[in-house]
Order: structure tokens, then sequence, then C-alpha cells
């Protein structure tokens, strides 16, 4: 049984004649209707001919060919049979001519022949063109899917090229084939010169730490994390910078391992960062223990003279001159402190303004020498307000001062106008303090007087106590 095979509205198929090709094919009555027009149309010219020798050939076989090209088969047979007309005697139609008989003999395989000739030929056009189409689609598809491939792989290739980590591929040999360009700005040479190259000709101090491992991983395939290299490249020669790398293999269509993929991010400034945090850390540690030692001595040294209450303030107020010392540390990281930034907070409940000359406002203390002065500067002005100048109407002259010649710092306190003094009789716990803290928290000198004026405070602070 013959199968319809769909025309296509382009290509080939959808030119004519060949669109026409087995149109009526499932159509038998339409199909026995051009049968018998196009034998109609054949009897005509038969009948034009006039009454010549059977020659039912010339006017017969072109019905009964397009009748086959238009319905297939079964409209060709019908034209097969219709095309008795020609074998008869054209008055009267049921009589053979003369030798029609043996026309006949000839006419009929050699019709069946021509007319499954036509039929098959149809089909395999059709088949053909259907084919043809299709393979056209496609070709077309497969085109728009290439075109999409490639769209991908400029992506991925931008991807790869711009991530702002170091990748590269090596090969079983451990030579390059692929690095972006983060990758190579990280080892200082272009990319062109990795390839075919292996990571220790670029960076020679590699290979100690790097090759074992990247030989393990293409020997026995195993992912390697966290891995920390450290070396110098061409990109900053002298200066050694950190990495940290993940190896991982890299397997071929056929499952083998091919070589080694590597994922690079630069961590020296991140290492940087975690050894001052710990270093600080310990630093935190360590000023903690010392003031808390400082605390401990400040009220082993102090005897209770008076009320609870004096002792209770007078405590009090030496803490909050380490605290207010210790804030302006935090502030620079304990780098060190500022001696205007110290002796100006020290004295702001006081009406004093101190003098700094000589470049002594942009002096800077070791944070063990920042923390005795603030204790020197605010026992000065803690006596100076309850017996001094500053319990009445008197002046405080503070003057800061560098030596250019040893670049050492004096700090002098005068008081002026206040009650008159006389000596103590036996030295105080505010003395020893300051004492204790020029000798041996700044390493420095100490004239302390008690003139009829008033006191008289003279440090010398080493070039040893300046950051």
């Amino acid at each position: 049984m013959d199968r319809e095979l769909p025309a296509e509205d382009e290509g080939l198929w959808g030119r004519w004649p060949l669109s026409m090709c087995h149109t009526l094919l499932h159509r038998p009555g339409l199909g026995a209707l051009a049968a018998l027009g196009l034998v109609a149309v054949a009897a005509a010219i038969r009948v034009g001919m006039g009454d010549v020798a059977p020659a039912p050939l010339l006017p017969f076989y072109p019905a009964i060919v397009i009748a086959t090209f238009l319905g297939g088969r079964f409209s060709g047979y019908v034209a097969t049979f219709l095309a008795w007309y020609f074998f008869t005697d054209p008055i009267e139609l049921f009589v053979l001519r003369d030798g029609a008989a043996l026309a006949m003999v000839v006419y009929v395989p050699t019709t069946v022949i021509v007319l499954e000739v036509v039929h098959a030929l149809c089909n395999s056009a059709m088949r053909l063109i259907q084919t043809t189409n299709r393979l056209q689609q496609e070709v077309s598809e497969q085109a728009q899917q290439r075109s999409k491939l490639l769209g991908v792989i400029d992506e991925l290739q931008a991807i790869y090229n711009e991530a702002p980590v170091g990748l590269g591929l090596l090969d079983a040999d451990l030579r390059f084939t692929r690095v972006n360009d983060c990758l190579a700005e990280m080892n200082g040479f272009a990319v062109e010169d990795h390839l075919g190259r292996s990571a220790w000709d670029l960076v020679p101090d590699l290979r100690a730490s790097a090759e074992p491992i990247l030989r393990k991983v293409v020997d026995e395939g195993e992912v390697v994390r966290g891995v920390e290299i450290t070396g110098e490249t061409a990109a900053n020669p002298g200066v050694k910078r950190t990495w940290s790398e993940v190896f991982y293999p890299v397997h071929g269509p056929d499952g083998q391992r091919r070589g080694v993929g590597i994922f690079c991010v630069e961590i020296t400034d991140l290492k940087h960062a975690r050894e001052r945090e710990v270093l600080l850390t310990r630093e935190v540690d360590h000023r903690a223990k010392n003031l808390l030692a400082v605390v401990q001595s400040i009220v082993q040294m102090m005897k209770a003279q008076g009320a609870i209450a004096e002792f209770k303030e007078a405590l009090l107020g030496r803490i909050a001159a380490i605290s207010r010392t210790h804030s302006h540390l935090a502030e620079n990281r304990w780098d060190g402190v500022s001696l205007r930034a110290l002796i100006v907070d020290e004295l702001s409940p006081y009406v004093v303004n101190p003098r700094f000359e000589n470049g002594a406002s942009q002096v800077v203390l070791r944070s063990g020498a920042g923390q005795a002065l603030g204790m020197v500067v605010h026992e000065l002005a803690t006596n100076s307000s309850k017996y001094g100048a500053l319990s009445n109407d008197g002046q405080i002259d503070l003057a800061c001062v560098v030596e250019d010649a040893a670049g050492e710092v004096l700090v002098t306190w005068t008081e002026i106008g206040g009650p008159m003094v006389t000596p103590p009789e036996r030295q105080g716990f505010g003395t020893r303090l300051i004492e204790r803290s020029v000798h041996h928290g700044l390493g420095g000198k100490l004239d302390y007087q008690y003139r009829p004026e008033g006191v008289y405070c003279r440090i010398t602070i080493p070039k040893t106590a300046l950051v």
C-alpha cells in the first residue's frame, strides 16, 4: 500500500512541477476524474490524428504518465483501462481495429512497467526532496546551535580570562597549556610566555613546595586544597608573596587524567593582617597584664590616709588617668600616643594652656612612655588643685620643648601665684609615683622642687621613649 509523503512548503518540493507530484494520491475520486479527463484529451488527439494505423503510444503514454504522476497507481491504472478506446474503431467503439490485439499484447506489459516506474520515481523523488529539506533544516538548526555554543564558549572564555583569581591548566608534564590574565599578572609574565613552560621555569621559588603536590595530583588524582605557597615573582622581585592554591585533576573524554587545574588567590595582605591581628592580640594581652600590674602597684603604694572617700577618690582619679591614656593608644592601634593629645586631655578639667615649641606638638610617645607621662601629669594637676596654684587664682606654666642636639623632649611644670609652699616632712605617694613613672616608665630624668612660689618640675624624656 502506498504511503503518503507530506510535501514541504520550502525547497525543491515547493517548485512546479514537483509540487503536483502525487497530489491526488489519497483522493481516489479526484484521481479517477483526472485520469478520465486526461484520457479524454488523448482521445481527442487520437481522433484528430485521423484514420491511420493503430499508434496508441503517441497519444496514450503522456496521459498514463501524467495520471500516474498526479494520482499514483490508482489513477494510472484507471487511465490504462480507459485507454481501450485507442484499440477500437473510431466509429464502432467496441470493435477492435485491425492489428489492435497484437498491439495490446505489447501495450499492456509496457504500460504496467512505465506506470510502476513513474510511480516509483515519484515516491523516490518525494523521499529525496523530503530528506534534502530535512537535512537543510538540520543544518540550519546545527548552525544555530553552533552559534549559541560559540556564544557560550565566548562567555566562558571571558569569565575565565577576567576572573579576579588566578586560573591555569597544566598538562601531565606540568607545563602550562592555559592561563588567565590574573595568574599571568601574579607571575609577572605575559599569557603567551606561560604556554609550554613549567611553573618553576617562571617562578623558581615554587618548585620545592609546589612540584611534589602537583605530582601527587597527577599520579593519584586527588584534589588538594588550602595549599599556601610563599615566594618571589618577576611581578615584584625581592618581595615575598603568599598564595592560597587549590590543585585538582583534569580528565580527558576517555576518563584518563590529562593534567592539573590551578585555582590561585594571593593572600599576602590577608596573611599580614592575620599576623598583625595575632601580634595585636598578644600586645593587648600584654598591656592588660601591665595595666593590672600598674593598678595593683598603685593600690599597694597608697596608704589609707584620711577618710575612705578621699582614698577612693584618689584611686579612681589615677585609674581614670590610665584609662585616658589607653584610649589614645587604642585609637592609634598601640603604635604610640601624641604628646600634645595626652597633655591636653589630662588638663582638660583645668584652666591650663600648655605650650609646645620647636616641634613638640608632633612628638609621639611609645605606649609605655605615654602611660607613665599620663600618670605624672595627672598627679601634678591633682596635687596643684588641692594644695598648689590650681587651688586658688594661681597659674600653671607648662612648656614642652624639643632639644635639637640630643633629640630629647623637656617638659617643664612651673606653678605661680599659688599658696606658699614648704617642703613636706615626708615624701607622699604622689611624689613617689611621679619619681617611679619618670625613672622607670619614661627612662628619663626628674628635677622636682618645692619652691616657695610653687612647685617646679622638669622632666627630660629621652629619645628612646619616642616613636
